[in-house]
Order: structure tokens, then sequence, then C-alpha cells
């Protein structure tokens, strides 16, 4: 089994350690530890084609389901099916845990490294979206099958983001770092 590092979104409050990846389960899913901390939001997104299921292990999360918020706590396990509009939170003064699982895997292990690897680079705002628009178009669009904020209709993110995306990739723009891989 292969073994990851910790790694720390500041921009969303989010600990994340995988335990398996597409490379382990042949595809089928990616699993992680994660720990999100006081005042830590995940804003809202979909996954286009994965199911998201969030073993909660520790602490209490805030989830909000297609516009229904519901909170869960140790024990207790949230669903989101596949381009079900959803957001995570923590309100509590202690931190949530949790085994997260995104079924199948595709490339969701690199799509939270690059996340995380902007953000620690300082290439974001401070919610985490990237600041350059050529790194926005390259990375959001090369990831569309992973997540799709909600923020911007998607038909509209359909027309803004491959133009960007191409433009990015004549001018060396990556969606993704091997710097950021979290694995030892």
């Amino acid at each position: 089994m292969t073994a990851f590092r910790p790694f720390f979104n500041a921009a969303t409050g989010e600990w994340i350690e995988f335990t398996a990846t597409a490379e382990d389960t042949g595809g089928h899913l990616v699993r992680f530890n994660w720990r999100s901390v006081p005042g830590g939001v995940i804003t809202e997104h979909i996954h286009p084609g994965q199911e998201e299921r969030f073993i909660i292990t520790a602490g209490e999360g805030r989830f909000t389901l297609d516009g229904e918020e519901r909170m869960a706590g140790a024990g207790e396990t949230i669903i989101v099916p596949p381009g079900v509009r959803h957001s995570e939170g923590n309100q509590g003064p202690g931190e949530v845990h949790a085994v997260v699982e995104l079924r199948p895997a595709l490339h969701s292990k690199q799509w939270h490294e690059a996340l995380a690897g902007l953000v620690a680079d300082g290439k974001t705002t401070k919610r985490g979206a990237p600041r350059n628009p050529l790194q926005l178009g390259a990375t959001f669009w090369h990831f569309r099958h992973e997540s799709r904020v909600t923020a911007l209709p998607i038909a509209v993110q359909n027309i803004l983001l491959p133009p960007l995306s191409a433009l990015a990739n004549i001018l060396g723009v990556r969606p993704y770092h091997r710097r950021w891989d979290s694995q030892i």
C-alpha cells in the first residue's frame, strides 16, 4: 500500500491524508482521512459523475445537500449522489473527523492536491479560487469531471473555461504540478 503525507488547504480549513487511490483500487474509489478545523468551509460544488461519502468519526459537521442543511456527528454517514450540489462546514469548537470516499476515483487525488497546492503557493483568493484566470481555466477545466463550482452556471463555465485552458496550455500554465503530490 502506498503511503501519503497529510496536507492542509488553508482556504477550506481541511486536512487530507489519502489512504487509497485510483491506482490502489483499480479506479473504483479514492479514500482519505479528512479533518475540518473550526470555521472550515468548503463552498458549494457538485461532483458530476461521482458519489461522495462522509463517514463521520468525531465532531459534528454541517452539510448542505440541494439546499437542505443537515448536521452529522460521530457514527453518521452523509452520502452525496453524483450531480447533487453540496457544501460542508465546521461551525463547532473542535475538529470534525471523517473518512471520505469518492466513487469512482477519477483524478480526485490530484484535484485535491492541486487546490491545496495553489493555496500553499499563494496563488489564490482567500476562498481558494486561482487569481490568475489562466490558472483558473487550466485547473478547473482539467478537473471538470471531478468537481464543478455552482457559483457560476455550468453552461457559462463550459463557454469560458475551454479557451482559458487552451491559452494556459500554450503559455505553459499547468493544471497540476508534481511538487503537490502527497505520496511519500
